[in-house]
């Protein structure tokens, strides 16, 4: 190593070293650098004292080309040991400035304060407020029942706004794929709006900020809500609902039960240790089931399906994925043979994993006010009465 090629920090130095005259401090660098002599060797020879033991680290540190950002002063660094290792990261000799993502100078703090700011205003700008509140007396029964449930599960302390995570927290539905689509049927319908006061990094980068995330941006409600509050939309009417929608309940009803049940195939195809993604097939079994069974029912199904198949897997040759596969296929074949045989198809319990969802509880206890049976009992029109 050239040592007199390189520029030294004499003006800050204060290192252990300090007591030397320069000329010396320059031989000691010169000997640990270019000769064969050992560290012990060096301290002896120049009388350094057996406190520094890391004599690299002593050592005035070099400047660079480059320059910090803030003041043009040039970087200093600090020279590596002679095993080439060093833990210094470069930094502005003026103002303190490092050169890495993690530096707290006063300079990088005004530069991620004026981005912060920059990224909200553009935020804002992306998503506005100030669009006509939706009458609720034009929300359908679907909208009313998913809003009541949103607020259930997310509504905060102050009433003001609907926060992402507790979404989650609380369970809005029985799974994140349903969450989403309630979601995106009242933001397409403009009865809730993106806050644009929601966390900064709730955004993606990668889009910033056309691309969101359902569960850490928040949400303001855009209903009128007239002198009753936010009380009103958490508890919507029954009675006009079930009076004048009822297939649209019904409808609902066999949602639930497909995301119920969807729910709990995933989790005991996890449970044996089968990788599984419910696709279109899935869908129209269960679909196809919910028409003959509830959803205790369907769950009965799933269980002997999922045990069967892994039951085949441990006592033959078949692969993980072919004894998975055979999982559906089981299930609507039993679903046919317990009809056409008039099985006595015992309704199973909910089970802790799968605990009950802020839109189940709002449907089945508040606006069917059937409870337990919205589990226990087929989807059917005739359940539907005020």
């Amino acid at each position: 190593m050239n040592i007199k090629s390189f520029s030294f920090d004499w003006n800050d130095y204060n290192g252990e070293l300090s007591s030397f005259d320069r000329s010396q401090i320059m031989n000691i660098m010169e000997d640990y650098y270019n000769s064969d002599l050992s560290v012990a060797k060096i301290r002896s020879k120049y009388s350094i004292s057996s406190n520094v033991r890391n004599l690299a680290k002593e050592f005035p540190f070099v400047y660079l080309e480059e320059k910090c950002p803030y003041d043009d002063s040039n970087l200093v660094k600090q020279l590596t040991s002679r095993t080439g290792y060093s833990t210094r990261i470069p930094q502005c000799p003026t103002c303190g400035h490092k050169l890495n993502s993690n530096c707290n100078c006063d300079g990088c703090r005004e530069e991620r304060r004026r981005i912060q700011e920059q990224k909200r205003e553009l935020v804002i700008l992306t998503y506005p407020t100030d669009i006509d509140k939706v009458k609720y007396e034009d929300l359908s029964s679907s909208s009313k029942i998913f809003l009541s449930a949103l607020l259930h599960a997310g509504l905060n302390e102050e009433a003001n706004k609907i926060s992402g995570e507790t979404i989650i927290e609380n369970k809005l539905s029985p799974t994140n794929e349903f969450d989403e689509i309630i979601l995106e049927h009242l933001l397409s319908k403009n009865i809730i709006l993106i806050d644009p006061m929601s966390p900064i990094d709730a955004f993606s980068a990668d889009n910033f900020p056309n691309e969101y995330y359902y569960f850490k941006v928040n949400y303001l409600v855009n209903v009128e809500m007239g002198s009753e509050g936010m009380g009103y939309l958490e508890y919507p009417d029954r009675t006009n609902i079930i009076q004048h929608h009822k297939e649209e309940c019904l409808g609902m009803w066999r949602q639930i039960a497909l995301y119920e049940c969807l729910e709990y195939l995933v989790e005991q195809m996890n449970e044996a240790r089968f990788n599984f993604n419910p696709q279109d097939k899935t869908r129209l079994v269960i679909n196809h089931l919910i028409e003959e069974y509830s959803i205790g029912q369907i769950w009965n199904l799933i269980y002997g399906s999922v045990n069967n198949a892994a039951a085949w897997y441990q006592k033959s040759n078949v692969t993980k994925k072919h004894a998975a596969n055979s999982v559906i296929t089981t299930l609507n074949n039993r679903g046919d043979r317990a009809k056409a045989e008039n099985w006595k198809l015992k309704s199973y319990r909910r089970s802790y994993n799968n605990k009950l969802s802020q839109l189940s509880m709002v449907f089945f206890d508040s606006i069917l006010q059937i409870g337990n049976e919205g589990f226990e009992k087929i989807p059917s029109i005739d359940l539907i009465s005020c």
